[in-house]
């Protein structure tokens, strides 16, 4: 250990726990401690000390079911930005296997184009806890499989009574929120088939094809999702960590107002 590291050690120590023990602990290193100002005047700076190292605020809470068909470059897109802003993401199956698993392979499903992800839990797990964010990728049968399930609609039902954030993207906004009457009145847009597009009574295209009304936000597809990702962070964390994100994806996030 250096001298230099020695005095820093014990500096700490002064402003920490004042002159009562930095002198023993100066001898113990056979070292002269230095001059340092009266304890009444290193208390407030002590204080100072302290405040700057106060506990950070916690990340966004982001959940993002998924299931067997969720469509991959979505899942992943959603997941991979959101992690990039500091979201603290989970991701959670809703297959009903998945309810009883013990295990992380149990928690596996097969994406629309065979892509294989393990989720972090079942969305079963999830019903204790409060989201930020509950962000819903599309694909089929994938979008069926979140319309279907209880808890994810229990979990939904509660985020949209408490007016926190509610996306889906390419089928799911038509086949998960519009079944359960989460856009009554709202523009929205999704995956450009009649199907899809006919059940949306405010459909809109969107600005680079991502919709927002008030606490719901929706996407047209694969292609739009890394705008929508970014669109999320911006109303999670704000404009200034979205264009952060999109720097360091290489891409350009103009945002509202450009």
């Amino acid at each position: 250990m250096t001298l230099s590291r020695l005095y820093f050690s014990t500096t700490a120590i002064a402003i920490l726990c004042m002159h009562s023990i930095i002198l023993p602990t100066s001898s113990a290193f056979l070292l002269r401690a230095r001059p340092f100002p009266s304890p009444a005047a290193t208390s407030s700076w002590s204080r100072c000390f302290l405040s700057s190292s106060s506990t950070p605020a916690a990340p966004k809470k982001v959940l993002v079911p998924v299931a067997d068909g969720s469509e991959e470059i979505e899942s992943v897109t959603i997941i991979d930005v959101l992690v990039r802003a500091g979201a603290a993401v989970t991701v959670a199956s809703v297959m009903p296997s998945a309810s009883t698993a013990t295990l992380p392979r149990s928690w596996q499903v097969t994406c629309s184009r065979g892509v294989k992800l393990v989720a972090d839990k079942g969305i079963d797990d999830c019903l204790g806890e409060e989201w930020d964010l509950i962000a819903c990728p599309g694909g089929l049968p994938g979008a069926e499989h979140l319309r279907d399930s209880p808890a994810l609609l229990t979990l939904l039902q509660r985020q949209d009574k408490a007016q926190r954030l509610v996306a889906a993207i390419c089928a799911s906004p038509a086949v998960v929120l519009h079944t359960h009457g989460f856009l009554t009145g709202k523009r929205a847009t999704c995956f450009p088939a009649e199907r899809f597009v006919s059940s949306l009574a405010r459909y809109e295209d969107g600005e680079e094809g991502v919709v927002e009304d008030g606490h719901v936000v929706t996407s047209r597809g694969p292609g739009t999702t890394l705008r929508f990702a970014l669109t999320l962070v911006d109303r999670l964390c704000g404009r200034a960590k979205a264009e952060e994100v999109a720097k360091g994806l290489l891409v350009d996030y103009p945002g509202k107002g450009n």
